[in-house]
C-alpha cells in the first residue's frame, strides 16, 4: 500500500512536469533548436494578424452599411481576435535590441492602433443602430423634432471617436515602408485605403445625424413652403390669381429668411453629405437632406423659379383680358428668366445637380411653352 501511495504522489508531481515539457516542446518546434522565439518572426506574424484585422473590420463596416448587422457583428468579433493576436506578438517582438525589428514593430503597431479605432467605430455604429433607424423613420414621417432627438443620442456616442480616427489617419502617413516586410507592402497600402474608407463612412453617418439635428428649423420651414406651393398650384388651377400672388409673396419672404446664418449652417453640413458612401434608407435620407437643406445658391434658384412663376400668372391674367401681346411678352420674359435662373452656362440644364430645382424648372418651362402656343393660337402638342 505504501508503494501505491508513493506512486500516486509521484504521478501528481509528474503531471505538471509533463505539461511543462509539452509546452517547451511546442516552443522548440516553432523556433530553432535551443533558441528563444525569433523577434523577426514574431513581428511578421504580428503584422499579418494586424492586416487581417483591418480587412475584417472593413468588411464589418461594409456589412453594417448594407444593414447586415449580424454579419457585421461576427466579422467584428473575428477582427478583434486577430487584433489581440497581433498585439501579443508585436509586444513580444519588441523585446529585442535589433533596430530593424524595432522599426518594423513600430510600423505594425501604428496599423494595429488604426485597426483598433476601426473596431471601435463599427462597435459604436452597432450600438446606435436602433436610434439611427428611429431617427430616419421620424424624418420620413416629417417628425423632425423627434428625429433630432434620436440623432442627438447617436452623436453623443459617435462623435468622441472622430478625434481618434483623425489622429491615426495622420499617423498612417508616417508609415515607413522600408521597415514593412516586402510581402506585406501591397497589403499595407490596401489596409490604409480600407481604414480611410471606413473613416469616411463613419464620418458620413455623423454628418447625416448632424443634418437631422441642426436642420430641424430649416426642415420645418421647407415643409411649410412645400404646403404653400401646393396651395399655390391649386389657386392657379382654379384661376384665383390674387390668392396665388399672396402665396408667392409669403413663400418669397420665407425663402429670404432661409438665407440666415442659422439655416445656412445646417445647409453647410448637409452639403458635405455623400449619399454614395451609404446605402438603403440612410443613403436616401442623405440625398433628400442634401436637396432640401439648400445653400444660398439653391435658394436663389427657387427665387428665380418664383419670379418666373409670377410672370406666368401675369401672362395668364393678360390672356384672360384678351391682351395677347402683353401675355406673350410676359410669358417670354418668364421663360427667359428660367434660363437665367439655371446659371449653368450653355448646354447645361436648369438647377444642374439639384433634382428638385430641375423638376420645378422643367415643369414651369413646359407650362410656358403650352401657354405660348395658346396665346399664338397654335394647337397644343400632345
Amino acid at each position: 500500500m505504501s508503494k501505491i501511495g508513493n506512486l500516486r504522489a509521484n504521478l501528481k508531481l509528474l503531471i505538471p512536469l509533463i505539461v511543462a515539457g509539452l509546452l517547451i516542446a511546442a516552443i522548440l518546434l516553432s523556433t530553432p533548436m535551443g533558441s528563444s522565439p525569433n523577434p523577426l518572426s514574431l513581428a511578421l506574424e504580428g503584422g499579418q494578424y494586424t492586416l487581417t484585422s483591418i480587412g475584417r473590420n472593413n468588411e464589418s463596416m461594409t456589412h453594417f452599411v448594407e444593414n447586415r448587422e449580424e454579419e457585421a457583428r461576427d466579422l467584428l468579433t473575428a477582427a478583434l481576435a486577430s487584433l489581440e493576436s497581433a498585439r501579443a506578438r508585436l509586444t513580444a517582438a519588441g523585446n529585442t535590441e535589433d533596430e530593424y525589428v524595432l522599426h518594423m514593430v513600430e510600423n505594425y503597431q501604428i496599423l494595429a492602433q488604426a485597426s483598433g479605432v476601426m473596431s471601435k467605430g463599427v462597435e459604436n455604429l452597432l450600438s446606435v443602430s436602433d436610434d439611427l433607424e428611429s431617427a430616419l423613420d421620424h424624418y420620413w414621417r416629417g417628425e423632425y423634432e423627434e428625429a433630432s432627438q434620436n440623432a442627438s443620442v447617436c452623436l453623443q456616442i459617435l462623435t468622441p471617436l472622430v478625434t481618434e480616427f483623425e489622429r491615426w489617419n495622420q499617423s498612417l502617413n508616417d508609415l515607413n515602408y522600408h521597415y514593412i516586410a516586402s510581402g506585406h507592402r501591397e497589403q499595407t497600402e490596401q489596409a490604409v485605403k480600407q481604414y480611410r474608407s471606413a473613416m469616411e463612412t463613419y464620418l458620413q453617418y455623423i454628418l447625416l445625424l448632424q443634418s437631422l439635428l441642426e436642420g430641424v428649423d430649416y426642415l420645418e420651414m421647407r415643409q411649410l413652403i412645400d404646403e404653400y406651393l401646393r396651395q399655390l398650384q391649386s389657386a392657379v388651377s382654379r384661376g384665383d390669381y390674387n390668392a396665388a400672388r399672396e402665396l408667392l409673396q409669403e413663400i418669397s419672404r420665407m425663402l429670404q429668411s432661409l438665407k440666415g446664418q442659422n439655416y445656412q449652417n445646417a445647409a453647410a453640413t448637409a452639403s458635405q453629405l455623400d449619399p454614395n458612401a451609404l446605402s438603403g434608407e440612410a443613403s436616401e435620407a442623405a440625398q433628400d437632406l442634401k436637396t432640401r437643406l439648400k445653400p444660398t445658391e439653391g435658394i436663389e434658384g427657387l427665387e428665380k423659379y418664383l419670379e418666373s412663376l409670377e410672370k406666368y400668372l401675369e401672362a395668364l391674367s393678360y390672356l384672360e383680358q384678351g391682351d395677347l401681346q402683353s401675355a406673350e411678352q410676359a410669358a417670354s420674359e418668364g421663360l427667359a428668366g428660367l434660363g437665367q435662373g439655371a446659371g449653368q452656362g450653355p448646354g447645361m440644364g436648369p438647377g444642374q445637380g439639384d433634382l428638385e430645382l430641375q423638376n420645378l424648372y422643367l415643369g414651369l418651362t413646359e407650362a410656358f411653352n403650352s401657354l405660348l402656343m395658346r396665346i399664338r393660337g397654335q394647337p397644343e402638342q400632345g
